[in-house]
């Protein structure tokens, strides 16, 4: 007797097994079914799929990406080669301007500036370098998420602390304070301050810093200001970041302002490279 009988009529086919046949593979199936059973329900990861999906994208649409070495005032750039949600990692291209090394274990600050004003900014580390065709290449360790936000009108040049730019403004209850700047753009700066107490409840979004005064690189700004956001240090209440745009800066002074953070951003990359090239001499 064949295994499979075909019995042909004007209904459907119909297979029948023999009972040689059934008895024959039904541990197999019973097992099959088994272990099926006794594997555990798959959990979806939202937070892991939403960051692969916008990294993917990124990579699809070949955009650069801004790469700051924490520790190093330069922005790089680059771009994603590679991103894989199973290892966890990102494959990214050297960092230009050419010359900076980087090394596993530093910490990097990412962002992505995509069409539309969407900006993606994220945090990672170096996992390794390798060399292709006598360039280095970096895996990095894939977030854990992600920040999407909207991207500004023009860059912002980071402050260092030894930089001590201070500035002073009166506050929305009419009270002067002062601080140091963080950042600066043509259209807006990021003024850190110490405050007392509650103080930091004073400020609020759309909030306006009026008389807004402090000198950078030889430009003497002096204007109002909206406030856009506020930062309260986790570790140290008493310090606020506060971030705010520009409301009546002079069209001539924002021209000037431009041209010195451009020009202190070139600066700042030329040093940048002498120094790699120096040490990489020595």
């Amino acid at each position: 007797m064949s295994t499979w009988l075909k019995i042909w009529s004007q209904a459907p086919i119909l297979y029948v097994l023999n009972r040689e046949f059934i008895l024959g593979n039904l541990a197999m199936i019973t097992s099959f079914i088994d272990r099926f059973r006794s594997k555990p329900a798959v959990k979806t990861d939202n937070a892991l799929n939403y960051t692969y999906l916008s990294l993917h994208q990124a990579q699809r649409n070949r955009d650069f990406l801004e790469v700051m070495i924490e520790g190093d005032e330069v922005v790089y750039q680059s771009m994603i080669l590679e991103s894989d949600p199973t290892e966890r990692t990102i494959l990214i291209d050297e960092l230009f301007p050419t010359g900076f090394l980087g090394l596993p274990g530093q910490k990097v600050h990412l962002a992505v500036r995509q069409k539309g004003g969407r900006k993606i900014k994220f945090e990672s580390s170096i996992l390794e370098q390798h060399s292709y065709d006598e360039a280095p290449i970096y895996v990095l360790a894939m977030p854990q998420d992600i920040e999407t936000s909207q991207r500004r009108n023009a860059y912002r040049l980071p402050i260092a602390d030894t930089m001590a730019i201070d500035s002073h403004f009166i506050g929305p209850e009419g009270q002067s304070y002062q601080g140091s700047l963080r950042n600066v753009s043509s259209t807006g700066i990021a003024v850190e301050v110490l405050l007392d107490g509650e103080a930091a409840n004073n400020f609020h979004p759309n909030d306006m810093l009026d008389e807004l005064a402090f000198d950078f690189a030889g430009v003497n700004i002096h204007c109002e200001a909206s406030v856009r956001s506020i930062e309260v240090d986790e570790h140290d209440q008493s310090h606020v970041l506060i971030g705010a745009e520009f409301v009546d800066l002079p069209s001539i002074d924002q021209r000037v302002l431009e041209r010195s953070i451009m020009r202190i951003q070139r600066d700042r990359i030329k040093l940048s490279s002498t120094f790699e090239s120096g040490m990489a001499i020595a």
